[in-house]
């Protein structure tokens, strides 16, 4: 009676998930397609970190698509049209904030008109003056002073035709099209809506050729990806699974019995995940499809031991299943001390699953009706003959021999690789279409950058002017592709006092020159004095907060707690010289040089060798508890475990090295090897547990083995690393069921 209360009790608990699982789905943030969610929180300084938000923010919600072929600017335009209509910002880059600019015209002077004489600068006044429309031209700037400043800051490479910029790459003409996505890029529904009006584009424009860049371009590969493996592979691990248990059962009953731990084992996983972590990754969905494989050996246990032994199993037996849990959960659940909440994710998805399938085995499927074939005995009588006899010598001195060649291999060549390609899931035409973008536009990453530190605004200003030289330099060596900080645009008033002195002087000596040479009346020089003394000078907070002045306000970290000012120096690629000079101008107190990728690297490494600590750590307690469970037979339980994980380290270090989802791998070989291990030791000599045992290791190796197959880095590592693993776990089962010469255990 009370194992029936209990499983009503755990009907109503997913009746209870199910609903809590449908409200969720409703909600449009629930998926999280984000592959740095993977990572920790940075552990560097809070004026990085500010600075790497600050960064992000502005990049991520941006995009830039540049439209090539026939009729670019027509095609540009449609392009246009579609995502505005999608609910997807679209807007018109601007090449050159000429309007609002104008009032400080005076205090911009550009470095090739400073060096310029004064006949080349009546020249440049007569020249504009020949013009249609010069007289008016003229009247307003009569020298083009914001023409030529704004000739040298901005991007003079962008051309307008028909209200659309272009640019020409050779022989290509490429149309702009940029703006910000209204919503998150991490959306699924945004990035549904970019993928279809992309779609429909290349339908309505076949010929037209497309470069793509940012973040949500790369979400949305991402999340594609992540969605044809979840349903390929999924399907694939799920159509094994069945044909295997159909041939080994040949009951649809039986089918069933099996996959309603794993299906419930789901239910329980996905909510649960949802509500503790505020929404789900797609890569723990992905991961949560391997759990499958594990799931379903609680099923097959019960369902070999009530068909090959007994209807009703043993109170040893249930222990046995509960420890085989207790140890997988403990392989699963140290990831939760872990620093990555990816991580920790991924774990309590798949300790709540494997959870949830024994609680259905132990309350529902114990209580079911038996099933049985007798093919399942033929199956089982078939396997019995694989374990070593007494006096088999040569299995134990090959084995001794793999494990030692492992250990050499291990202690000489195994290294730690930590490469960020473990993280990006993005396909390499996306990534080089955006290396082309930044290339064409001349646009830093933002993967790298100078963060300079001043007293006041002011002074912040003015040092980041006296860091020009040495980029210039850099940049005209080709060592530095291209670099942007606020105060290429916004000159400290420093530099806007000493250039409206010279403009002064110039007007001066050349006003009464222009006249004579041209014959303007004598107002337009006193008006273009009387303009020139009532001139304001460009406040940082006037170009900051105004539309043209966007970009650099991204840059711009402004006041800090400590009293210092602070703004970023954004850099483009760089070369290793070029990466050495940088570090140098980083020597002096006021300046820092960091570079996101080395830094994320660096990251890596230190969780790779936490994760290898924590594999310590579990192999040793769990070690610890089967000796004290098995006493003499604990060989048995820990052989297959640990012996599959030496020899795929082994395995592994042959490959090129072991990255953190190889440890991760690793932890789950432990994890799944410990119930091998233990039914070998709890039953060496029974040929339903020999059974169930490698069809846990096959449906595994089946959900596990699959992500090899995966185009996400992460996952093909981790299913490597789980295919090797199986692999070695089952063929070490036959050992751990070695007979003695008295037959005992």
């Amino acid at each position: 009676m009370t194992q029936r209360i209990w499983a009503w009790l755990w009907t109503l608990v997913l009746l209870a998930c199910a609903v809590l699982l449908l409200t969720q789905l409703r909600q449009a943030d629930f998926w999280d397609t984000r592959i740095t969610a993977l990572l920790p929180a940075s552990d560097q300084s809070s004026l990085l970190q500010e600075a790497d938000q600050q960064l992000s923010v502005a990049f991520e919600n941006q995009f830039v698509v540049l439209v090539g072929g026939p009729n670019a600017v027509r095609s540009a335009k449609a392009l246009q049209a579609l995502l505005r209509e999608a609910n997807l910002s679209s807007a018109q880059t601007m090449l050159r904030p000429d309007k609002a600019l104008s009032p400080y015209r005076y205090g911009l002077l550009s470095d090739s008109l400073s060096s310029a004489d004064n006949r080349q600068w009546l020249k440049r006044a007569l020249t504009r003056l020949l013009l249609p429309g010069g007289s008016e031209t003229l009247a307003q700037d009569l020298f083009g002073l914001l023409d030529s400043w704004l000739g040298e800051r901005f991007n003079g490479a962008l051309t307008l035709r028909d209200g659309v910029p272009t640019l020409r790459d050779e022989d290509q003409l490429w149309a702009l099209v940029s703006g910000q996505v209204t919503g998150s890029p991490y959306q699924l529904a945004t990035q549904q809506q970019l993928t279809a009006s992309l779609a429909e584009f290349h339908a309505q424009h076949p010929k037209a050729q497309l470069l793509r860049s940012g973040l949500i371009f790369h979400a949305a590969a991402g999340a594609a990806q992540a969605q044809r493996e979840m349903s390929s592979l999924g399907l694939a691990s799920l159509l094994g699974l069945c044909l295997l248990f159909w041939w080994v059962f040949r009951r649809l009953r039986t089918l069933v019995q099996l996959l309603v731990p794993v299906a419930c084992g789901l239910l329980l996983a996905l909510p649960l995940t949802g509500l503790l972590f505020g929404g789900v990754n797609l890569l723990t969905l992905v991961f949560g499809v391997s759990i499958i494989g594990i799931a379903v050996d609680y099923a097959l246990h019960l369902q070999c031991q009530r068909q090959l032994v007994a209807a009703q199993p043993s109170r040893q037996f249930w222990s046995a299943l509960l420890l085989g849990l207790l140890s997988t959960l403990i392989a699963y659940l140290v990831q939760l001390i872990t620093p990555m909440p990816g991580l920790r994710q991924m774990a309590c998805f798949a300790a709540l699953g494997l959870l949830g399938a024994w609680l259905t085995v132990r309350l529902w499927l114990a209580r079911w009706p038996l099933s049985a074939h007798p093919a399942t005995a033929r199956l089982a009588t078939t396997l019995a003959p694989m374990r070593l006899r007494s006096g088999q010598r040569w299995p134990w001195i090959l084995l001794a021999l793999l494990m030692l060649a492992a250990l050499v291999l291990i202690f000489s060549r195994l290294q730690f690789n930590n490469s960020l390609q473990q993280l990006n899931p993005s396909p390499a035409e996306l990534i080089q279409e955006q290396q082309q973008v930044q290339t064409l536009l001349q646009q830093p990453s933002g993967s790298r950058y100078l963060l300079v530190r001043a007293a006041d605004e002011q002074a912040l200003l003015r040092r980041l002017e006296g860091l020009d030289p040495a980029l210039q330099r850099l940049q005209t060596a080709n060592d530095l592709a291209v670099y942007q900080h606020p105060a290429r645009h916004l000159s400290s008033l420093t530099r806007q006092q000493q250039a409206h002195d010279e403009v002064r002087e110039r007007y001066s000596q050349l006003l009464p020159e222009l006249r004579a040479a041209s014959g303007l009346p004598e107002r337009l020089q006193q008006q273009a004095l009387t303009a020139l003394d009532n001139a304001p000078l460009l406040q940082p907070a006037q170009w900051l907060e105004s539309a043209e002045g966007a970009a650099d306000a991204a840059l711009w970290l402004g006041a800090q707690p400590d009293g210092d000012w602070v703004a970023v120096v954004a850099l483009g690629d760089t070369t290793a010289a070029g990466a050495v000079a940088l570090q140098q101008l980083a020597e002096a107190d006021d300046v820092i040089y960091h570079d996101r990728v080395a830094a994320l690297s660096a990251q890596l490494a230190r969780l790779a060798h936490s994760m290898a600590s924590w594999l310590a750590v579990a192999a040793v307690i769990l070690s610890l508890l089967l000796c004290w469970r098995f006493r003499t037979a604990a060989w048995r339980a820990l052989l297959p475990p640990l012996g599959a994980v030496l020899l795929t380290l082994g395995c592994l270090a042959l490959t090129g090295g072991v990255g953190l989802f190889h440890l991760l791998g690793l932890l789950l070989v432990l994890g799944i090897g410990l119930d091998a291990g233990i039914f070998s030791a709890q039953e060496p000599d029974s040929d339903a547990a020999w059974l169930a045992i490698s069809l846990s290791c096959a449906s595994s190796l089946l959900a596990f083995g699959l992500l090899a197959f995966s185009a996400t880095p992460a996952l093909h590592f981790l299913g490597l690393t789980c295919l090797l693993g199986l692999a070695f776990t089952w063929a070490l089962v036959p050992f751990a069921r070695a007979t003695r010469p008295d037959h005992s255990r």
